[in-house]
C-alpha cells in the first residue's frame, strides 16, 4: 500500500481550507441554515465529489470548523498547570467569550445547534481531562470529573449567552468558579 505523499497531504489541506473559507463566505451572505453543499462547492470551485471526499455532509464541515475555532480559543490557556482555581477561571472566561461571539452572531438553529454544541463540549472535556491528569486526588475517575465539570461550564455558558442583558463575563466566571469549587452544599442554607 502506498503512503500518501506530502504534496497530496498539502493539496488535501488546501482543499479543506478552501471549503472552510467558502462555507464562511456563504454563511455571511446567506445565513447558516441556507449554506448548502452546492453553494459551498460553487464558491470553493470544487466538485461535490471533492467535498464528500473530505466531509460526510455540511454538518461534519460545521463541526470541524467549530471544533477548530474553539480549540484555537483554548490554545491560549496554560496546559501544564493542571486544574486550579486560576486555570478554571481562565477556562470559563474563555468559554463565555467564545459563546458570546458565536451565539450572538448566529441564530442557534435546531438542526445545527447540536452539532456546534457537541464540538464545543468535546473540546472542553478534552482540555479538562488533560488538566485533571496532572493532579486528580479524587476517588472518581478523571474522565467522569471532566464530563461533570464540562457539562456544568457548557450549560452555564449556553444559558448565559441566551440572556439579552448579559452579566459581564468576568462576573459570570466568578459565579461559576464559586459554584464548582464550593459545590451545591456551599450554596444551601444550613438546616
Amino acid at each position: 500500500m502506498a503512503t500518501p505523499s506530502k504534496n497530496s497531504d498539502r493539496r488535501a489541506e488546501r482543499t479543506r481550507q478552501m471549503l472552510h473559507q467558502a462555507f464562511l463566505d456563504v454563511v455571511r451572505e446567506k445565513g447558516l441554515t441556507k449554506a448548502s453543499v452546492q453553494a459551498i462547492v460553487d464558491r470553493a470551485n470544487v466538485s461535490r465529489g471533492t467535498f464528500y471526499a473530505h466531509y460526510a455532509d455540511k454538518y461534519a464541515l460545521i463541526e470541524t470548523i467549530m471544533r477548530q475555532g474553539f480549540h484555537h480559543s483554548l490554545s491560549t490557556l496554560p496546559t501544564d498547570k493542571g486544574l486550579t482555581r486560576e486555570t478554571l477561571h481562565l477556562l470559563i472566561q474563555t468559554v463565555l467569550d467564545y459563546f458570546k461571539s458565536v451565539y450572538q452572531r448566529h441564530h442557534r438553529s435546531r438542526d445545527i445547534g447540536p452539532v456546534i454544541d457537541k464540538a464545543i463540549h468535546d473540546e472542553l472535556s478534552t482540555l479538562l481531562l488533560a488538566w485533571l491528569k496532572h493532579s486528580n486526588p479524587s476517588q472518581m475517575s478523571a474522565e467522569m470529573i471532566a464530563q461533570i465539570i464540562s457539562w456544568a461550564i457548557f450549560g452555564a455558558a449556553l444559558e448565559w449567552s441566551r440572556e439579552p442583558n448579559l452579566m459581564p463575563a468576568d462576573q459570570m466566571a466568578d459565579q461559576i468558579v464559586g459554584m464548582l469549587m464550593n459545590g451545591v452544599m456551599g450554596l444551601l442554607p444550613e438546616t
